[in-house]
């Protein structure tokens, strides 16, 4: 294996080894994924696909640290507030494997997308829920550059992961998205579609949106368990490994306090939904 400056990579990753076998780990350090978003879930996935020996990674954020971030994302410490997330973040992977190949960028944009997919294994989608429109833009580029993309969603105390590859429907057809729509329909859709089992329903009526304020209720358990879902997802298919995970329309949803893990076939997606929605209203 290859030395990571002071740390060889057979002792940073020794521990790996009887899940992963050697030359998979080989294979891990030449593979490279994006992280877009460094918050709840992203920090978190990116922390552990470093440490499950990806060696390369480009992330993205713009925004800084509060105490608000305090209940759900690692990083956010009273260290760290008014610190950019992506530095913080920058920082705390490189003290894990020195050798890593990693790219920070402020935020992506039409300028930036390209640079920021260019030569991407798999895209771990970890933006905020409210950012819909770049997220509109990366789904389309990572299909036309042929990228597998996965988002888990944390919703309560449980989470949902989506993956969608080059092959399978598409994100905007899945999410019934339209360039017509306005913002707000736009993210209606959007969250229909990330949890169409609603299991949080067995203790929750609703996943506490708040529109006006661009805010939703999270946990950091929930937070975790989403990135336990990308990393697992994100493992397999980096090394080729039969997947259990099906590309959309399939869904797969759990929540612990439910007491369910659930797959779901969304044949329509959330046109499908939708037309069930409006055929149960009196």
């Amino acid at each position: 294996m290859t030395q990571t400056n002071d740390y060889p990579r057979d002792i940073i990753y020794s521990r790996m080894l009887g899940l992963v076998s050697e030359q998979e780990l080989d294979t891990l350090a030449g593979k490279t994924i994006a992280v877009p978003g460094c918050g709840g879930v992203g920090f978190t996935h990116a922390e552990t696909l470093v440490r499950m020996g990806v060696g390369g990674i480009k992330i993205a954020d713009f925004d800084t640290f509060g105490p608000e971030n305090f209940n759900r994302q690692f990083g956010a410490t009273t260290h760290t507030v008014g610190l950019k997330k992506a530095e913080v973040l920058r920082e705390r992977l490189l003290s894990i494997n020195p050798a890593l190949r990693i790219e920070v960028f402020d935020g992506i944009s039409a300028n930036t997308l390209d640079h920021f997919l260019d030569g991407v294994d798999v895209l771990c989608d970890a933006l905020d829920y409210f950012v819909i429109e770049p997220r509109i833009k990366m789904y389309r580029k990572a299909r036309e550059l042929n990228i597998p993309a996965v988002v888990s969603c944390p919703i309560g105390f449980g989470g949902t992961l989506h993956h969608f590859s080059p092959q399978s429907m598409a994100f905007e057809t899945y999410f019934a998205l339209s360039d017509a729509m306005s913002e707000t329909d736009k993210l209606l859709n959007f969250g229909i579609g990330l949890d169409p089992l609603r299991l949080h329903r067995a203790y929750l009526q609703d996943a506490q949106l708040d529109f006006e304020k661009r805010k939703v209720a999270s946990l950091s358990s929930a937070c975790l368990l989403a990135t336990t879902l990308t990393a697992t997802f994100t493992l397999a298919k980096l090394l080729g490994r039969e997947l259990f995970f099906k590309p959309v329309p399939y869904v797969y949803q759990i929540d612990y306090l439910a007491g369910k893990f659930e797959e779901t076939y969304v044949a329509d997606g959330v046109t499908g939904l939708l037309n069930r929605i409006h055929e149960t209203q009196p």
